[in-house]
């Protein structure tokens, strides 16, 4: 195990959510307004509300049943611009004089987004889909020949989606986060991923290059015994074709291959994405049924 640590964290933005439910067609499921930057960001923090209660059955702890509630997210960050805060926080802002008033609040939900990176150089990039803003905390305090000065605190407490997305085991989702550096997570356009709030159903990877790896590479088997094959293939969801040069040897379907008699066969696995066709293989040995 390779042991890094978190550091660094950069880019917050944030949109409103301006839609989310269950219902599907126009208008409905999972939308978000336009993104914005919202303030330098020093520290993001993240707790979740978590609960693990044991259920007694006859007199004996037997059951442990777990619930994930809120996470809160605090978030250091620079001094706010009054339209941003004001937005954030359901209050008003008059443009024309550049006049914040505080009142009565009408908070809205809204998603984040920022960057960090991990002490190994790998990026990763998370967005948070649906929370509100409390009021920040901010001090102020008497100019001096000093260098210090103050930024806000934000909360921001982070929920569940009602929206159900099809790429998520249960449905809703509460956040995102990809490493950008690796695998799948390597992104089509890591340009764009703050262009627009990213859900589990829209992000988009690179393009990888398809292939196929059959395991093991050679078998050996009596005639009549069977022996299962696995194919590995890139795309994941390419559709697997099975073939055996000498079926007179050894079959296979879905692979699993079949011993039929003494002698040898080299079985294919395919796949064709586009107009492209790729395969692997692996060499089979049938022996004899040992006496």
């Amino acid at each position: 195990m390779k042991i890094v640590e978190y550091r660094g964290v950069e880019g917050l933005v944030y949109a409103p959510v301006t839609c989310d439910d269950n219902e599907n067609g126009t208008g409905h499921g999972y939308v978000a307004g336009t993104v914005k930057p919202l303030a330098g960001v020093a520290e993001i923090s993240k707790t979740t509300n978590s609960t693990d209660a044991a259920h007694y059955y006859d007199n004996m702890p037997a059951v442990v049943v777990s619930s994930n509630g809120d996470d809160t997210i605090t978030i250091n960050a620079s001094a706010i611009p009054l339209a941003t805060y004001a937005e954030i926080t359901g209050q008003k802002y008059d443009a024309t004089t550049g006049t914040l008033i505080e009142g009565a609040r009408n908070p809205g939900y809204f998603a984040i987004g920022y960057k960090t990176k991990d002490t190994d150089g790998n990026e990763y990039y998370v967005w948070r889909l649906k929370g509100r803003f409390g009021v920040p905390d901010q001090t102020n305090a008497t100019e001096d020949d000093g260098t210090d000065a103050n930024g806000q605190t934000l909360t921001f407490t982070s929920i569940m989606t009602t929206h159900i997305f099809e790429n998520v085991p249960g449905g809703a989702s509460r956040a995102k986060a990809v490493n950008v550096n690796t695998g799948l997570g390597l992104l089509a356009n890591k340009s764009a991923f703050f262009a627009s709030v990213q859900t589990p159903d829209t992000i988009a990877p690179a393009n990888p290059t398809p292939s196929v790896s059959v395991v093991p590479s050679r078998a050996v088997i009596e005639a009549g015994e069977d022996v299962t094959l696995e194919a590995i293939v890139v795309p994941a969801d390419a559709v697997v074709t099975w073939t055996s040069s000498a079926s007179t040897y050894a079959t296979v379907a879905a692979g699993v291959v079949h011993g039929e008699a003494e002698g040898s066969a080299t079985i294919t696995a395919s796949i064709t994405v586009g107009t492209e066709t790729y395969s692997d293989t692996c060499a089979v040995t049938v022996n004899a049924v040992s006496a």
